[in-house]
Protein backbone atom coordinates (compact mmCIF):
# COMPACT_ATOMS: atom_id res chain seq x y z
CA UNK A 1 0.00 0.00 0.00
CA UNK A 2 1.26 2.93 -0.99
CA UNK A 3 0.07 6.67 0.64
CA UNK A 4 0.89 10.50 -0.71
CA UNK A 5 -0.09 13.17 0.75
CA UNK A 6 -1.07 16.83 -1.60
CA UNK A 7 -0.97 19.85 -0.36
CA UNK A 8 -2.15 22.46 -3.31
CA UNK A 9 -1.47 25.95 -1.89
CA UNK A 10 -3.00 29.32 -2.99
CA UNK A 11 -3.38 32.50 -1.39
CA UNK A 12 -7.29 32.18 -0.75
CA UNK A 13 -7.27 28.35 -0.10
CA UNK A 14 -5.02 25.13 1.08
CA UNK A 15 -6.07 21.97 0.62
CA UNK A 16 -4.55 18.41 1.00
CA UNK A 17 -5.37 15.21 -0.28
CA UNK A 18 -4.65 12.27 1.06
CA UNK A 19 -4.14 9.11 -1.43
CA UNK A 20 -3.88 5.47 -0.43
CA UNK A 21 -2.76 3.71 -3.38
CA UNK A 22 -4.27 6.09 -5.89
CA UNK A 23 -7.46 6.27 -4.23
CA UNK A 24 -8.62 10.07 -2.85
CA UNK A 25 -9.25 9.03 1.19
CA UNK A 26 -9.32 12.26 2.51
CA UNK A 27 -9.77 15.58 1.50
CA UNK A 28 -8.98 18.89 3.46
CA UNK A 29 -10.04 22.42 2.63
CA UNK A 30 -9.45 25.67 4.53
CA UNK A 31 -10.44 28.94 3.20
CA UNK A 32 -8.05 31.99 4.21
CA UNK A 33 -10.98 33.96 4.88
CA UNK A 34 -12.71 31.36 6.72
CA UNK A 35 -10.42 29.34 8.55
CA UNK A 36 -11.45 26.84 10.78
CA UNK A 37 -10.65 27.81 14.74
CA UNK A 38 -11.08 24.50 15.95
CA UNK A 39 -8.75 24.22 18.45
CA UNK A 40 -8.30 28.02 19.78
CA UNK A 41 -8.33 28.64 23.07
CA UNK A 42 -10.17 31.89 23.91
CA UNK A 43 -11.15 33.96 27.29
CA UNK A 44 -14.77 34.09 26.93
CA UNK A 45 -17.89 36.12 28.79
CA UNK A 46 -20.66 34.04 29.81
CA UNK A 47 -23.07 35.95 28.57
CA UNK A 48 -26.41 33.49 29.60
CA UNK A 49 -26.80 30.43 31.20
CA UNK A 50 -29.91 27.94 30.65
CA UNK A 51 -30.26 26.06 33.51
CA UNK A 52 -33.02 23.75 31.99
CA UNK A 53 -30.66 22.73 28.81
CA UNK A 54 -27.40 22.17 30.93
CA UNK A 55 -25.53 25.15 28.59
CA UNK A 56 -24.14 28.61 28.29
CA UNK A 57 -23.59 31.38 25.69
CA UNK A 58 -20.32 32.26 25.92
CA UNK A 59 -18.81 35.59 23.70
CA UNK A 60 -15.24 34.48 22.19
CA UNK A 61 -15.17 37.41 19.76
CA UNK A 62 -16.69 35.85 16.67
CA UNK A 63 -19.35 38.32 16.95
CA UNK A 64 -21.78 34.86 17.29
CA UNK A 65 -22.24 33.68 20.82
CA UNK A 66 -20.47 30.08 21.26
CA UNK A 67 -22.79 26.88 23.00
CA UNK A 68 -20.96 25.91 25.73
CA UNK A 69 -22.46 22.22 27.68
CA UNK A 70 -21.85 22.57 30.75
CA UNK A 71 -22.17 18.42 30.81
CA UNK A 72 -18.64 18.67 30.17
CA UNK A 73 -17.36 20.50 33.02
CA UNK A 74 -16.81 16.85 34.62
CA UNK A 75 -12.69 16.80 34.89
CA UNK A 76 -10.99 13.45 33.64
CA UNK A 77 -9.93 13.01 37.10
CA UNK A 78 -13.78 12.88 38.12
CA UNK A 79 -13.67 15.85 39.69
CA UNK A 80 -16.67 18.23 39.14
CA UNK A 81 -15.75 22.44 37.62
CA UNK A 82 -16.65 24.91 39.31
CA UNK A 83 -20.17 26.37 37.96
CA UNK A 84 -20.54 29.31 35.59
CA UNK A 85 -21.98 32.62 35.86
CA UNK A 86 -23.54 35.40 33.92
CA UNK A 87 -20.65 37.91 33.28
CA UNK A 88 -18.03 35.44 34.28
CA UNK A 89 -14.60 35.40 32.29
CA UNK A 90 -13.70 31.35 31.82
CA UNK A 91 -11.06 29.58 29.36
CA UNK A 92 -13.13 27.80 26.32
CA UNK A 93 -12.13 25.59 23.31
CA UNK A 94 -13.54 25.58 20.22
CA UNK A 95 -14.62 21.64 19.75
CA UNK A 96 -16.89 22.08 16.25
CA UNK A 97 -16.40 25.00 14.08
CA UNK A 98 -19.84 27.51 13.20
CA UNK A 99 -22.00 25.35 10.90
CA UNK A 100 -25.50 26.84 9.41
CA UNK A 101 -27.16 29.17 11.27
CA UNK A 102 -25.41 27.46 15.03
CA UNK A 103 -22.27 29.30 16.41
CA UNK A 104 -18.91 27.15 17.20
CA UNK A 105 -19.01 24.25 19.87
CA UNK A 106 -17.28 25.20 22.95
CA UNK A 107 -15.52 22.81 25.67
CA UNK A 108 -13.59 23.54 28.66
CA UNK A 109 -11.80 20.58 28.70
CA UNK A 110 -9.09 21.87 26.64
CA UNK A 111 -6.31 19.95 24.97
CA UNK A 112 -3.36 21.07 23.33
CA UNK A 113 -1.77 19.04 20.12
CA UNK A 114 1.91 18.30 19.67
CA UNK A 115 3.22 15.86 16.80
CA UNK A 116 3.01 12.90 19.29
CA UNK A 117 1.63 14.00 22.40
CA UNK A 118 -1.43 15.72 23.08
CA UNK A 119 -1.45 17.54 26.78
CA UNK A 120 -4.74 17.88 28.42
CA UNK A 121 -4.37 20.08 31.75
CA UNK A 122 -7.24 18.88 33.07
CA UNK A 123 -6.25 15.33 33.01
CA UNK A 124 -4.25 13.71 35.82
CA UNK A 125 -3.19 10.55 34.04
CA UNK A 126 -1.69 9.15 30.43
CA UNK A 127 -3.71 7.81 28.12
CA UNK A 128 -3.41 6.14 24.28
CA UNK A 129 -5.13 6.72 21.13
CA UNK A 130 -7.58 3.62 20.02
CA UNK A 131 -6.31 3.50 17.08
CA UNK A 132 -2.98 2.16 18.92
CA UNK A 133 -3.80 -1.79 19.02
CA UNK A 134 -0.73 -3.21 19.06
CA UNK A 135 -0.56 -4.18 22.75
CA UNK A 136 3.50 -4.57 23.22
CA UNK A 137 3.60 -0.82 21.40
CA UNK A 138 1.24 0.46 23.89
CA UNK A 139 3.08 -1.36 26.88
CA UNK A 140 6.38 0.63 25.48
CA UNK A 141 4.61 4.14 24.76
CA UNK A 142 3.32 3.94 28.85
CA UNK A 143 6.58 3.00 30.24
CA UNK A 144 8.46 5.77 28.14
CA UNK A 145 5.53 8.50 29.69
CA UNK A 146 5.65 7.24 32.90
CA UNK A 147 9.44 8.11 33.27
CA UNK A 148 8.58 11.80 31.75
CA UNK A 149 5.23 12.93 33.10
CA UNK A 150 5.32 14.57 36.24
CA UNK A 151 2.41 13.60 38.82
CA UNK A 152 -0.67 15.97 38.09
CA UNK A 153 0.14 16.08 34.18
CA UNK A 154 -2.65 14.62 31.42
CA UNK A 155 -1.07 13.52 28.05
CA UNK A 156 -2.64 11.77 25.23
CA UNK A 157 -0.43 9.49 23.06
CA UNK A 158 -1.73 10.54 19.14
CA UNK A 159 -1.38 7.70 16.30
CA UNK A 160 1.85 9.34 15.49
CA UNK A 161 3.56 8.36 18.72
CA UNK A 162 4.11 4.82 17.31
CA UNK A 163 7.91 4.32 16.88
CA UNK A 164 8.56 7.54 19.11
CA UNK A 165 11.57 7.54 21.10
CA UNK A 166 11.18 8.62 24.77
CA UNK A 167 13.44 11.93 23.39
CA UNK A 168 11.07 12.49 20.92
CA UNK A 169 8.11 12.40 23.22
CA UNK A 170 9.68 14.47 25.68
CA UNK A 171 10.65 17.70 23.64
CA UNK A 172 7.15 17.50 22.99
CA UNK A 173 6.27 17.43 26.34
CA UNK A 174 8.54 20.35 26.63
CA UNK A 175 7.29 22.25 23.74
CA UNK A 176 3.63 21.37 24.94
CA UNK A 177 4.04 23.05 28.01
CA UNK A 178 5.95 26.42 26.80
CA UNK A 179 2.87 26.89 25.07
CA UNK A 180 0.29 26.39 28.16
CA UNK A 181 2.68 28.78 29.98
CA UNK A 182 1.74 31.15 27.28
CA UNK A 183 -1.93 30.63 27.61
CA UNK A 184 -1.69 31.46 31.27
CA UNK A 185 0.78 34.62 30.93
CA UNK A 186 -1.92 36.00 28.45
CA UNK A 187 -4.66 35.17 30.44
CA UNK A 188 -3.87 37.00 33.28
CA UNK A 189 -3.19 40.28 31.17
CA UNK A 190 -6.11 40.17 28.70
CA UNK A 191 -9.40 40.89 28.83
CA UNK A 192 -11.82 38.66 27.61
CA UNK A 193 -12.39 38.18 25.05
CA UNK A 194 -9.97 37.43 23.41
CA UNK A 195 -8.10 34.54 21.91
CA UNK A 196 -5.38 33.11 23.95
CA UNK A 197 -3.86 30.84 21.59
CA UNK A 198 -4.66 30.23 17.73
CA UNK A 199 -3.89 26.81 16.03
CA UNK A 200 -0.38 26.74 13.48
CA UNK A 201 -0.73 27.75 9.82
CA UNK A 202 -3.09 25.51 8.13
CA UNK A 203 -0.02 23.82 5.30
CA UNK A 204 1.86 22.51 9.29
CA UNK A 205 -1.25 21.73 10.49
CA UNK A 206 -1.72 19.16 7.98
CA UNK A 207 1.85 17.89 8.05
CA UNK A 208 1.06 17.78 11.97
CA UNK A 209 -2.03 15.36 11.97
CA UNK A 210 -1.33 13.83 8.74
CA UNK A 211 2.23 12.96 8.00
CA UNK A 212 2.26 9.57 9.53
CA UNK A 213 5.28 7.31 8.94
CA UNK A 214 3.12 5.06 6.77
CA UNK A 215 3.46 8.23 3.92
CA UNK A 216 6.01 7.55 1.55
CA UNK A 217 5.78 11.09 -0.64
CA UNK A 218 4.33 14.91 0.35
CA UNK A 219 3.80 16.82 -2.80
CA UNK A 220 3.77 20.71 -1.96
CA UNK A 221 3.02 22.75 -5.02
CA UNK A 222 4.47 26.23 -3.71
CA UNK A 223 8.41 26.85 -2.90
CA UNK A 224 7.46 29.02 0.18
CA UNK A 225 5.05 26.44 1.40
CA UNK A 226 7.70 23.35 0.58
CA UNK A 227 10.42 25.32 2.53
CA UNK A 228 8.08 26.28 5.60
CA UNK A 229 7.51 22.18 5.00
CA UNK A 230 10.49 20.80 5.20
CA UNK A 231 11.97 23.44 8.24
CA UNK A 232 8.77 22.06 10.06
CA UNK A 233 9.44 18.23 9.62
CA UNK A 234 13.49 18.64 10.59
CA UNK A 235 12.14 20.28 13.48
CA UNK A 236 9.48 17.95 15.04
CA UNK A 237 9.62 15.05 12.72
CA UNK A 238 13.40 14.74 10.82
CA UNK A 239 12.11 11.38 9.21
CA UNK A 240 9.68 12.81 7.18
CA UNK A 241 11.90 15.71 5.86
CA UNK A 242 13.34 14.51 3.09
CA UNK A 243 9.83 12.87 2.02
CA UNK A 244 8.61 16.46 0.84
CA UNK A 245 8.83 17.52 -2.44
CA UNK A 246 8.28 20.01 -4.70
CA UNK A 247 5.96 19.34 -7.60
CA UNK A 248 7.14 20.50 -10.92
CA UNK A 249 4.91 18.65 -13.35
CA UNK A 250 3.37 20.15 -16.45
CA UNK A 251 -0.55 20.37 -15.21
CA UNK A 252 -1.65 21.75 -11.61
CA UNK A 253 -1.12 19.42 -9.71
CA UNK A 254 -4.43 18.32 -8.64
CA UNK A 255 -5.00 17.97 -12.17
CA UNK A 256 -2.25 15.77 -13.23
CA UNK A 257 -3.06 13.37 -10.50
CA UNK A 258 -6.78 13.05 -10.68
CA UNK A 259 -7.59 15.09 -7.82
CA UNK A 260 -10.16 17.45 -9.06
CA UNK A 261 -12.31 14.95 -10.82
CA UNK A 262 -12.40 13.15 -7.81
CA UNK A 263 -13.65 16.20 -5.56
CA UNK A 264 -16.12 16.79 -8.21
CA UNK A 265 -17.18 12.98 -7.85
CA UNK A 266 -17.89 13.71 -3.89
CA UNK A 267 -20.10 16.26 -4.93
CA UNK A 268 -22.72 14.33 -6.64
CA UNK A 269 -25.30 12.69 -4.85
CA UNK A 270 -24.23 9.05 -6.75
CA UNK A 271 -21.62 7.02 -6.87
CA UNK A 272 -21.21 4.21 -9.16
CA UNK A 273 -20.03 0.67 -7.55
CA UNK A 274 -17.30 -1.69 -9.74
CA UNK A 275 -20.17 -4.12 -9.76
CA UNK A 276 -22.81 -1.75 -11.95
CA UNK A 277 -24.87 -0.52 -9.03
CA UNK A 278 -24.79 2.60 -6.99
CA UNK A 279 -24.95 5.00 -3.95
CA UNK A 280 -27.25 7.19 -3.76
CA UNK A 281 -25.95 9.70 -0.84
CA UNK A 282 -28.72 12.26 0.91
CA UNK A 283 -27.81 14.85 3.82
CA UNK A 284 -30.38 16.66 6.25
CA UNK A 285 -30.03 18.19 9.04
CA UNK A 286 -30.40 14.82 11.26
CA UNK A 287 -28.73 12.43 9.15
CA UNK A 288 -27.78 11.32 6.33
CA UNK A 289 -28.91 8.50 4.29
CA UNK A 290 -26.89 6.15 2.01
CA UNK A 291 -28.92 3.95 -0.45
CA UNK A 292 -27.03 1.27 -2.10
CA UNK A 293 -28.68 0.26 -5.40
CA UNK A 294 -27.78 -3.27 -7.23
CA UNK A 295 -26.96 -3.28 -10.69
CA UNK A 296 -28.70 -5.93 -13.81
CA UNK A 297 -29.29 -8.91 -12.20
CA UNK A 298 -28.58 -11.87 -14.40
CA UNK A 299 -31.09 -14.90 -13.93
CA UNK A 300 -28.76 -17.55 -13.77
CA UNK A 301 -26.50 -15.56 -11.02
CA UNK A 302 -26.81 -16.41 -7.27
CA UNK A 303 -29.34 -13.42 -5.77
CA UNK A 304 -27.31 -14.02 -2.29
CA UNK A 305 -23.79 -13.88 -3.78
CA UNK A 306 -25.34 -10.53 -6.03
CA UNK A 307 -25.59 -9.01 -2.50
CA UNK A 308 -23.18 -9.70 -1.22
CA UNK A 309 -20.63 -8.99 -3.68
CA UNK A 310 -22.31 -5.57 -4.23
CA UNK A 311 -22.80 -4.88 -0.47
CA UNK A 312 -19.12 -5.56 -0.12
CA UNK A 313 -18.42 -3.06 -2.52
CA UNK A 314 -20.99 -0.43 -1.35
CA UNK A 315 -19.81 -0.83 2.28
CA UNK A 316 -15.66 -0.11 1.47
CA UNK A 317 -17.01 3.01 -0.73
CA UNK A 318 -19.46 4.31 1.51
CA UNK A 319 -17.21 4.20 4.54
CA UNK A 320 -14.28 5.74 2.32
CA UNK A 321 -17.14 8.89 1.07
CA UNK A 322 -17.92 9.16 4.94
CA UNK A 323 -14.33 10.20 5.61
CA UNK A 324 -13.98 12.14 1.98
CA UNK A 325 -17.05 14.21 2.34
CA UNK A 326 -16.77 14.87 6.41
CA UNK A 327 -20.30 13.37 6.82
CA UNK A 328 -21.32 13.05 10.69
CA UNK A 329 -23.72 12.78 13.21
CA UNK A 330 -26.26 9.47 12.38
CA UNK A 331 -25.46 8.11 9.20
CA UNK A 332 -27.92 5.30 8.06
CA UNK A 333 -26.76 2.68 5.02
CA UNK A 334 -29.87 0.96 3.39
CA UNK A 335 -27.66 -2.04 1.81
CA UNK A 336 -29.27 -5.23 -0.23
CA UNK A 337 -31.06 -7.45 1.69
CA UNK A 338 -29.41 -10.53 2.80
CA UNK A 339 -30.36 -14.09 4.10
CA UNK A 340 -26.69 -14.99 5.64
CA UNK A 341 -25.91 -13.74 9.29
CA UNK A 342 -21.99 -14.63 8.03
CA UNK A 343 -22.78 -12.45 4.81
CA UNK A 344 -24.00 -9.39 7.13
CA UNK A 345 -20.76 -10.27 9.67
CA UNK A 346 -18.26 -9.89 6.74
CA UNK A 347 -20.28 -6.67 5.39
CA UNK A 348 -19.90 -5.43 8.80
CA UNK A 349 -16.49 -6.43 9.18
CA UNK A 350 -15.42 -4.26 6.07
CA UNK A 351 -17.31 -1.29 7.61
CA UNK A 352 -15.37 -1.46 10.79
CA UNK A 353 -11.77 -2.16 9.26
CA UNK A 354 -12.31 0.83 6.85
CA UNK A 355 -13.90 3.63 9.42
CA UNK A 356 -10.96 2.41 11.76
CA UNK A 357 -8.30 4.45 9.30
CA UNK A 358 -10.42 7.52 9.91
CA UNK A 359 -8.87 9.96 12.56
CA UNK A 360 -11.99 11.08 13.37
CA UNK A 361 -13.86 8.72 15.89
CA UNK A 362 -16.43 6.57 13.86
CA UNK A 363 -18.92 4.00 15.44
CA UNK A 364 -20.42 1.12 13.51
CA UNK A 365 -23.57 0.15 15.44
CA UNK A 366 -24.89 -2.60 13.89
CA UNK A 367 -27.73 -3.67 12.00
CA UNK A 368 -31.46 -2.52 13.04
CA UNK A 369 -34.22 -4.87 12.86
CA UNK A 370 -35.25 -2.62 9.65
CA UNK A 371 -31.61 -3.93 7.96
CA UNK A 372 -30.60 -0.47 8.34
CA UNK A 373 -26.49 -0.26 9.00
CA UNK A 374 -26.20 3.06 11.16
CA UNK A 375 -23.14 4.59 12.04
CA UNK A 376 -22.28 7.62 13.94
CA UNK A 377 -19.14 9.99 13.28
CA UNK A 378 -18.22 12.96 15.33
CA UNK A 379 -19.09 16.52 13.54
CA UNK A 380 -16.30 18.64 13.59
CA UNK A 381 -16.27 20.59 10.75
CA UNK A 382 -18.42 21.71 8.14
CA UNK A 383 -19.33 18.56 5.53
CA UNK A 384 -17.58 18.97 2.38
CA UNK A 385 -21.02 19.52 0.10
CA UNK A 386 -21.14 22.65 2.32
CA UNK A 387 -17.94 24.07 1.55
CA UNK A 388 -17.81 23.35 -2.06
CA UNK A 389 -21.45 24.11 -2.88
CA UNK A 390 -24.36 26.28 -1.96
CA UNK A 391 -27.83 26.73 -2.00
CA UNK A 392 -29.22 26.62 -5.74
CA UNK A 393 -31.63 29.76 -6.23
CA UNK A 394 -33.99 27.90 -8.45
CA UNK A 395 -34.77 25.37 -6.25
CA UNK A 396 -34.08 26.72 -3.11
CA UNK A 397 -31.75 23.24 -1.85
CA UNK A 398 -34.30 20.98 -2.11
CA UNK A 399 -32.99 19.35 -5.05
CA UNK A 400 -35.92 19.74 -7.92
CA UNK A 401 -37.28 22.64 -9.83
CA UNK A 402 -40.83 22.94 -11.14
CA UNK A 403 -41.96 20.50 -14.31
CA UNK A 404 -42.17 22.27 -17.97
CA UNK A 405 -45.50 21.62 -17.28
CA UNK A 406 -46.60 22.97 -13.93
CA UNK A 407 -44.75 26.32 -14.89
CA UNK A 408 -46.47 27.06 -17.72
CA UNK A 409 -49.71 26.31 -16.12
CA UNK A 410 -48.99 28.55 -13.59
CA UNK A 411 -48.06 31.35 -16.05
CA UNK A 412 -51.48 30.83 -18.02
CA UNK A 413 -53.67 30.88 -14.12
CA UNK A 414 -51.58 34.32 -13.45
CA UNK A 415 -52.21 35.48 -17.04
CA UNK A 416 -55.61 35.08 -16.43
CA UNK A 417 -55.93 36.67 -12.98
CA UNK A 418 -54.06 39.70 -14.16
CA UNK A 419 -56.31 40.53 -16.86
CA UNK A 420 -58.81 40.92 -15.08
CA UNK A 421 -57.20 43.42 -12.56
CA UNK A 422 -54.16 45.55 -14.30
CA UNK A 423 -54.75 48.31 -17.09
CA UNK A 424 -56.25 47.46 -20.80
CA UNK A 425 -53.08 47.02 -22.98
CA UNK A 426 -50.98 44.01 -24.46
CA UNK A 427 -49.56 41.85 -21.78
CA UNK A 428 -46.30 40.59 -21.93
CA UNK A 429 -44.83 37.55 -20.46
CA UNK A 430 -41.01 37.42 -19.36
CA UNK A 431 -40.13 34.02 -18.47
CA UNK A 432 -37.33 31.07 -18.91
CA UNK A 433 -36.17 30.06 -22.56
CA UNK A 434 -37.90 25.94 -21.93
CA UNK A 435 -41.09 27.66 -20.60
CA UNK A 436 -41.80 30.40 -23.20
CA UNK A 437 -41.06 27.42 -25.61
CA UNK A 438 -43.56 25.02 -23.63
CA UNK A 439 -46.32 27.82 -23.81
CA UNK A 440 -45.64 28.27 -27.22
CA UNK A 441 -45.49 24.53 -28.65
CA UNK A 442 -48.04 22.45 -25.89
CA UNK A 443 -49.98 25.35 -24.75
CA UNK A 444 -50.34 27.68 -27.33
CA UNK A 445 -53.79 26.94 -28.15
CA UNK A 446 -54.45 27.50 -24.35
CA UNK A 447 -52.60 31.26 -24.71
CA UNK A 448 -54.97 31.91 -27.61
CA UNK A 449 -57.95 31.09 -25.30
CA UNK A 450 -56.65 33.88 -23.04
CA UNK A 451 -56.73 35.99 -25.58
CA UNK A 452 -59.86 35.46 -26.71
CA UNK A 453 -61.33 35.18 -23.31
CA UNK A 454 -60.06 38.99 -22.22
CA UNK A 455 -59.73 40.71 -25.17
CA UNK A 456 -55.66 41.03 -24.88
CA UNK A 457 -52.42 40.57 -26.89
CA UNK A 458 -50.82 38.19 -24.67
CA UNK A 459 -46.55 38.64 -26.00
CA UNK A 460 -44.13 35.64 -24.82
CA UNK A 461 -40.47 36.49 -24.27
CA UNK A 462 -37.73 34.18 -23.94
CA UNK A 463 -34.99 35.75 -21.26
CA UNK A 464 -31.94 33.42 -20.10
CA UNK A 465 -31.45 35.63 -16.68
CA UNK A 466 -35.20 33.79 -15.54
CA UNK A 467 -35.42 30.48 -13.48
CA UNK A 468 -37.82 27.73 -14.45
CA UNK A 469 -40.11 28.72 -11.28
CA UNK A 470 -39.62 32.79 -12.34
CA UNK A 471 -41.40 34.48 -14.12
CA UNK A 472 -43.01 38.66 -14.59
CA UNK A 473 -46.11 39.83 -16.51
CA UNK A 474 -46.10 43.87 -17.73
CA UNK A 475 -48.89 45.60 -19.38
CA UNK A 476 -47.39 47.43 -22.18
Amino acid sequence: MSQELFINVMSAEVRAALMDDAVLIDLIVERRERASVVGNIYLGRVERVMKGMEAAFVDIGLGKSGFLGLDDNRRGNGETSAPVHEGEAILVQVTKDAIGTKGVQLSRRLTLPGRSLVYAPSQDRVMISRQIEDEAERERLTALMAGIAEEGEGYILRTASVGATGEELAADRAELLDSWQSIEDAQATIKAPSCLHADIDPVLRVLRDHALDSIDRIHVDDGAAAESARKFCERVMPGMAERVTLHSGPQQMFEQYGIEEEIERACKRRVDLPSGGGLVIESTEALTSIDVNSGRFDAASDLEQMALRTNSEAAKEAARHIRLRNLSGLIVIDLIHMESDDHWNTVIDILDDVTGRDRNPTRVLGVTEAGLVEITRRRRREPLLHTMTEICKACGGAGRVKSLDAASIDILRALKREAGVVPPGEIVVFAAPDVVESLEADYGELVDGVEDETGRSIDLRADKEYGRENYDIVVE
